[in-house]
């Protein structure tokens, strides 16, 4: 998988060496608020840990960190989608990064990536109504509201571009 860079970041292929830095970040309840909260620990490090090591040839998903210093900062993805013809973006960041455009930055670095490389023109994100920020990251990108639906159980916004 190609590393993505933008003036302060670098997005770069999840590794093993991320797997604790991850599960740090799921396991706070404010990081997966909009998201059923915190998974189940020991099947979640199973589950992150086969992603990275096994992949899937659908999915990207990268691992941000600031362009200067390594650090686990958060990461974001870009697959497969389950409405028709389009790619889901997806982010999540440590909260003690929150607020400094660095999901904004991440995504527009998958977005041109995904149209310049991939050949890929549609995309979607799903966000959970009450989530400010993220609508804040969509907007931000140019995806545009397009109506509701139902994915893991709960009510999320679809944004769409393309």
């Amino acid at each position: 998988m190609q590393m993505l860079a933008t003036p302060r970041l670098r997005l770069r292929e999840r590794t093993l060496d991320d797997l604790d830095a991850i599960l740090a970040m799921d396991a706070d309840p404010e990081v997966r608020r909009f998201m059923g909260g915190p998974p189940p620990a020991e099947a979640h490090r199973a589950e992150v840990r086969a992603n990275i090591v096994d992949g899937r040839p659908s999915h990207h998903r990268w691992a941000i960190e600031w362009r200067d210093r390594p650090g686990f900062l958060g990461q974001c993805g870009l697959g497969l989608c389950h409405l028709p013809a389009c790619n889901a973006l997806t982010w999540r960041l440590v909260r003690a990064h929150w607020g400094r455009g660095v999901a904004s930055e991440a995504v527009g670095a998958m977005l041109q990536y995904a149209r310049e490389n991939l050949r890929m023109h549609s995309f979607v994100a799903f966000i959970h109504a009450d989530n400010q920020a993220s609508r804040r990251v969509a907007d931000k990108v140019g995806l545009l509201p397009a109506g509701e639906t139902v994915l893991h159980g709960y009510r999320q916004l679809v944004y769409r571009l393309g």
